[in-house]
């Protein structure tokens, strides 16, 4: 990357900045507080698309996920079927292990036999609707080759891929020891564990990269192996889904994954979609008040409904043009400025009453510039010849998933810019030598970015 002088800081509007920057990021961590009380040890909420954060409660504590684990297999396994490893209607074997789990009936599970297959994409509803441990197993061995162990290195592998911060992850399942001993292959008494910052993180990346997800997820019920005498009802353990007991009319909840153990507590990964903004919202280690050792109330659901509901009542995603924020000194070109734009047109997560406040940063491709900051003439049309930070304002200072102030886009040249001629080059040369690059800086906005 060659990108490191900045060239640009400034707003789009004229209004009062006092009441509406963000605070700067020191100020933030001890003046902001959560607008909502969320009855959990961790909560936080994001905007897909943007990866904006919403909300953050305890964000960064790495804390127990127990069957929110089995989203690093579904993802694994789409991106398997998208690479052509596997097909849906594959059949697969079922091992000792994974049938030893699923004869447990004290945990999620629908019954397996050894001397039956079953296809990948019943076993993946299972493990999607009914978080079937056995049917996750099964999963799991084949994408690793038949060993589950093996398996824990390619979820070690994918979160680093996909920067999902400080985990542990221990088996394919998310069950506790006590839960699998003498049933499987575990031999690590610790738990799977990662912050709600890091499950924000992979849920957005299934439900953006595989969105097909939704269509198992969103399943309230189905007979798995119907007609069989192993045909089991399962109904999805995520409550708010239509029909079922902690539906809320005003959520189209359509995902995602919850879990349960002692070690975790009860856990809720959610989503829902409203209009063109999506909301990913994560609560870990909810107690209901009433019933404390209640592991199967819908206390979880409550706190969810809190979270997205004031998410949409009140945050809109808007489209915003930077329009002279990214207005730039041209060396050696028929004009001594040009204004770039940006590849696409940037979208925002900001609260719905307020007006759009926008600010961004610009960096010139090295390639690109002269030493003192000014674009080299000729520059065709739609080149990148840059990136910008772009933020909006953000009253509770979360910033974004990746722990960004602001998202990148790439910039490019709005028009063709031509080169001076001859006589237009000499002619500046002599009049006052070329204009260097300038910084455009709001003093008031200097805290929003680092």
């Amino acid at each position: 990357m060659y990108f490191k002088k900045i060239i640009s800081l400034t707003l789009i509007t004229l209004l009062a900045l006092s009441t509406l920057l963000l605070p700067s990021k020191t100020e933030a961590a001890t003046t902001a507080k959560n607008p909502i009380n969320v009855n959990a040890k961790a909560a936080f909420m994001i905007e897909a698309s943007t990866g904006k954060v919403i909300y953050n409660k305890n964000g960064d504590e790495r804390l127990g996920i127990a069957s929110m684990t089995k989203m690093v297999t579904e993802y694994l396994l789409l991106e398997a079927i998208k690479e052509g490893k596997l097909n849906w209607d594959d059949k697969l074997p079922i091992s000792k292990a994974a049938y030893n789990v699923s004869q447990d009936n004290t945990l999620s599970n629908v019954p397996l036999r050894q001397d039956k297959t079953y296809t990948v994409r019943e076993l993946t509803e299972a493990m999607s609707i009914y978080s079937a441990n056995g049917a996750t197993i099964a999963i799991a061995e084949k994408l690793a080759g038949g060993d589950e162990t093996k398996y824990i290195g390619l979820m070690n592998k994918l979160a680093d891929k996909l920067d999902l911060g400080p985990h542990n992850f221990v088996n394919s399942t998310g069950l506790s020891y006590e839960d699998v001993k003498g049933k499987s292959v575990q031999k690590n008494k610790s738990e799977n564990e990662l912050t709600a910052r890091g499950i924000a993180k992979l849920g957005r990346a299934l439900i953006m990269d595989y969105p097909e997800i939704l269509e198992f997820a969103k399943i309230p019920k189905k007979t798995f192996q119907e007609g069989t005498d192993d045909q089991i009802k399962m109904e999805n353990w995520n409550w708010m889904l239509p029909g079922l007991v902690n539906e809320d009319k005003n959520l189209p909840v359509d995902g995602l994954k919850t879990g349960t153990t002692d070690h975790a507590g009860m856990t809720f990964t959610a989503t829902a979609q409203k209009a063109d903004m999506r909301l990913i919202s994560v609560v870990m280690n909810v107690i209901d008040k009433k019933n404390p050792k209640d592991q199967h109330s819908g206390a979880r659901f409550v706190e969810t409904a809190k979270l997205l509901n004031y998410g949409f009542d009140n945050y809109k995603l808007v489209k915003k043009e930077l329009g002279q924020q990214l207005k730039v000194n041209i060396a050696k070109g028929d004009k001594e400025s040009a204004t770039l734009t940006t590849s696409v047109t940037p979208s925002f997560v900001v609260p719905k009453d307020d007006k759009v406040v926008v600010a961004s940063k610009l960096t010139l491709s090295d390639k690109l510039t002269t030493g003192d900051g000014q674009l080299i003439a000729p520059i065709a049309k739609d080149k990148v010849v840059g990136q910008a930070m772009v933020a909006a304002n953000d009253p509770f200072s979360y910033g974004y998933i990746d722990n960004a102030q602001g998202r990148i886009v790439d910039v490019i040249a709005a028009d063709d810019i031509a080169g001076a001629g001859f006589f237009l080059s000499a002619w500046r040369v002599s009049k006052s030598g070329l204009l260097t690059a300038k910084d455009y800086i709001v003093e008031g906005a200097k805290g929003w970015f680092e």
